[in-house]
């Protein structure tokens, strides 16, 4: 008997040598649809909140592949100044980048600041932060029309607002470095509502100082005909009613020095991205490089007759693709500040947020915002960058959402933008604000 049982031991620690171990995204091939029935193979690959909601059935997800690789699209100057960045700069005690050779303030840096990210230091999260926000300036000026729409659980599609959004950048852009900038800013952007009636003219001008100062932030309300300064804090109130904030602007829009921030873990997640090739890129007139939108668009539930689940889940134009994913977490320093605790997952890659679950300030969990990412290409891919293609935020403490589209075919996003600095300063804002 006891020969037996030896033999029978023997063999299973034999297939244990054999049998290739199950992972995690084996069950999760392209084409994979997760629903209800199977949605315990995605634990722990999407945020539980979004994971809870398929379990509810309020949508599927479908595991996707991509037809190009995210991680190489990189803006060209990205690319230019990689290697000359490496260890150049670091992060001080007070979360201000500093020039490793004099321990001061760059006065200027081109490209992304931080091209490897060592898990160790003590300051990587606030580098990947800045890599995030660097990204981003590596097209130059930009021009983004996009749509809100409010969708309720129960009252389904609500309203729509159409708006603008303009940056002016005077950081990581090679060409900005020639741009007079006695102020010490790194970034300026207009955020303009251009309909429905009722709150169209309502603008909000941001200035982003490279130094500790906080943003200065003026709105305009058209009720009122006047230009308020906003305070710090403000930044965390909802933005016209919906569920967004003004930092939750392309993932995270806040300052990074107003937040202490951590690396949770590193590891393969199923994030969203739009599926099939990039968007076209095309040179206009003006020299600028603008989307050719031939029909992307996302649909939700509430577009979709007969739809059974939530009337805000995206059915159409998401797919799940698995990237390396930084997991981090956030805390504000201000206590006014309204959110409390928020995890960050930033695409490894192209260093742009993909989901961020949020707390209030009891630390209790309040919402999520997911951002699907897209590819742009020009023809010959001598300029390639991933941008967002769609974004939503669900409070489900109101079970209420707002869904931002980017691509669609009505929006024509333009890179590396002709705008003027003028338009960006207080007399410029109460100038069109008239």
């Amino acid at each position: 008997m006891t020969k037996a049982r030896n033999l029978m031991l023997a063999l299973l620690i034999c297939l244990a040598f054999v049998w290739p171990a199950p992972t995690v995204f084996a069950d999760l091939a392209p084409g994979t649809v997760i629903d209800k029935t199977n949605a315990d193979q995605a634990e722990g690959l999407i945020p539980d909140p979004v994971l809870n909601w398929i379990k509810k059935g309020d949508g599927t997800m479908t595991v996707g592949e991509l037809p190009y690789d995210p991680t190489a699209y990189m803006p060209p100057a990205g690319k230019k100044y990689n290697e000359a960045n490496k260890g150049r700069y670091d992060v001080d005690e007070n979360g201000l980048m500093v020039d490793v050779k004099t321990g001061k303030l760059p006065k200027f840096i081109d490209g992304l600041p931080f091209p490897e990210i060592d898990l160790k230091d003590p300051h990587a999260a606030s580098k990947i932060m800045y890599n995030k926000h660097y990204y981003s300036y590596l097209v130059g000026n930009v021009d983004v029309p996009f749509q809100v729409s409010w969708v309720g659980r129960k009252t389904g599609y609500e309203r729509e607002i159409d708006s603008d959004y303009r940056t002016y950048v005077l950081a990581g852009y090679p060409p900005a470095k020639e741009e007079p900038n006695p102020e010490g800013v790194e970034l300026h952007s207009l955020i303009i509502i251009l309909a429905p009636f009722d709150v169209k003219g309502t603008n909000i001008l941001l200035w982003r100082y490279l130094d500790k100062r906080l943003d200065s932030t003026f709105a305009y309300i058209p009720a009122i005909r006047r230009v308020r300064r906003m305070s710090p804090a403000n930044r965390s109130d909802a933005f016209l009613g919906t569920d967004f904030c003004v930092d939750d602007a392309w993932g995270y829009g806040g300052k990074i020095n107003a937040f202490t921030w951590k690396v949770i873990k590193k590891v393969d997640q199923l994030v969203p991205f739009y599926p099939g090739k990039p968007l076209k890129l095309v040179k206009n007139d003006a020299g600028e490089w603008e989307t050719a939108n031939t029909g992307q668009k996302f649909t939700y539930g509430f577009q979709k007759k007969g739809f059974q689940g939530a009337p805000w889940w995206p059915v159409e134009g998401l797919v799940l693709v698995k990237r390396p994913t930084y997991i981090l977490e956030c805390k504000a320093k201000d206590k006014y500040y309204n959110y409390g605790p928020q995890q960050l997952w930033i695409d490894a890659g192209c260093y742009t947020p993909t989901y961020k679950v949020i707390s209030d300030r009891s630390g209790a969990y309040w919402k999520v915002e997911w951002q699907a990412l897209g590819g742009d290409s020009n023809e010959d891919g001598s300029v390639l960058l991933v941008g967002l293609a769609n974004m939503m935020a669900f409070d489900d403490r109101s079970q209420h959402a707002c869904v931002l589209a980017l691509f669609d075919p009505k929006n024509t996003t333009r890179y590396f933008a002709n705008l003027d600095k003028n338009d960006f300063s207080l007399g410029g804002f109460q100038k069109l604000c008239k």
